[in-house]
């Protein structure tokens, strides 16, 4: 499945995820996330997850993980590989950019992360 299609399902598969809708209850934060030359904003609030197009030259967001298109697909493995596993190994391998207001990100960080892997078990 390719990125914009996988990133496409994140609200579907959040919606179906009880246990983590509970667990963002509090969490507010807006994500850029780019796999190649494609990108998505993820916008977490009120125990609700909306993606959508970044619009305009400067959309804003709380935070951007960037990379290439395969650390996704790789993160998305039923068993990533290693350097694939957490967004800090991607970032550590040299795979993946973070950069934006830590804040909200750090705040929310295990929801974040968890939200991120959630394609894994739709595989």
């Amino acid at each position: 499945m390719t990125f914009d299609a996988t990133i496409s399902r994140l609200p579907t598969l959040f919606a179906a995820d009880t246990r983590l809708v509970e667990r963002s209850r509090h969490a507010v934060v807006r994500l850029l996330l780019e796999g190649g030359g494609s990108g998505w904003i993820l916008r977490l609030a009120n125990q609700d997850l909306g993606v959508s197009r970044p619009s305009g030259p400067m959309p804003g967001w709380d935070i951007a993980l960037r990379g290439e298109a395969q650390v996704w697909q790789d993160h998305w493995q039923l068993m990533p590989p290693v350097e694939a596993a957490d967004i800090f190994g991607m970032k550590r391998a040299g795979r993946l950019a973070i950069e934006g207001n830590y804040l909200p990100f750090m705040r929310h960080l295990q929801v974040v992360k968890d939200i991120l892997a959630l394609p894994r078990a739709a595989t």
